[in-house]
This record gives C-alpha cells, sequence and structure tokens, in this order.
C-alpha cells in the first residue's frame, strides 16, 4: 500500500493523517506545499485536486480519498482496509 498526502505546515489534520499512516506502518509521501525544501507548489495542489477547500488531501493507491475525516469515514465503513 502507498499514499501520497499534500500538506502544509501547522496543518492539525494532516499531523494526525500521518501519524495513523505511521501506526498502520504505511509509507507515504508527503507533498507539503509549504516546505521550502520541498518542489510542490499550490499550484501543483490545485492541478492535482482541483476542487479541493483544506488540507490535507489523501491518495491511497493511486485512489483519490480526500481529507483526514473522509480517510476515517471510509475506515469505519469498511471500505478501506489500512
Amino acid at each position: 500500500m502507498r499514499a501520497v498526502i499534500w500538506s502544509k505546515n501547522n496543518c492539525i489534520f494532516c499531523a494526525k493523517a500521518k501519524a495513523l499512516l505511521d501506526s498502520k506502518k504505511i509509507y507515504y509521501e508527503e507533498r507539503n506545499i509549504e516546505d521550502e525544501f520541498s518542489p510542490w507548489t499550490f499550484k501543483d495542489f490545485q492541478e492535482a485536486v482541483p476542487n479541493a477547500r483544506g488540507f490535507p488531501q489523501i491518495f491511497i493507491d493511486f485512489k483519490y480519498i480526500g481529507g483526514y475525516d473522509k480517510m476515517i469515514s471510509y475506515i469505519q465503513l469498511g471500505e478501506l482496509s489500512l
């Protein structure tokens, strides 16, 4: 399983999403648009997730999940097994 998390600095839900994936030992690539050393920009984020309104935005195995709350909902409904 592989995940991509679009994030920004000082985002509590970004931290929660990363902590959950870490606890499940799931590899993820973080794409922080505010990190000065990151190659990712807000424009890249908008192109990847055009209708997103907040952070994080999560993809798991190339499937768009949405934000942290959506990921938790999928897990609780049994639609996502981590």
